[in-house]
């Protein structure tokens, strides 16, 4: 096999992507559904949501597992696309935004799931 640098093969970049996607579906869906019970939701409504420990982990592995799996598809685009050094600057500029977005999106969901109790 060829490898992809790293000590990966296309084998395990192919099945990591596979299972993160299998990881997601369920997730998105749970997600979905609450957005939708959440719609008319005061912003207070959405904290107390958020701050219940089952909401806080399903959401932090939702938002884990979706900036996982766009850096694995965007790196796989980036090495179809370009040669030499532009992919090594755009795969940094892959990992480092993803990682950038994820952290962000892990902060606020836990700004909001750590908030104190206005009740």
């Amino acid at each position: 096999m060829r490898q992809l640098g790293a000590g990966h093969n296309i084998f395990e970049h192919w099945w990591t992507e596979r299972v993160s996607a299998a990881g997601m579906a369920p997730l998105s869906i749970w997600f979905v559904i609450q957005m939708l019970r959440l719609a008319d939701a005061e912003h207070q409504e959405v904290v107390d949501w958020t701050r219940k420990p089952v909401n806080s982990v399903l959401l932090l592995s939702l938002v884990i597992l979706t900036f996982y799996h766009m850096r694995l598809g965007l790196q796989v685009i980036s090495n179809d696309y370009s040669r030499g050094r532009n992919r090594l600057i755009i795969n940094f500029c892959i990992k480092a935004g993803s990682l950038f977005m994820g952290l962000l999106a892990v902060t606020s969901i836990l700004k909001l799931a750590l908030a104190p109790s206005k009740k």
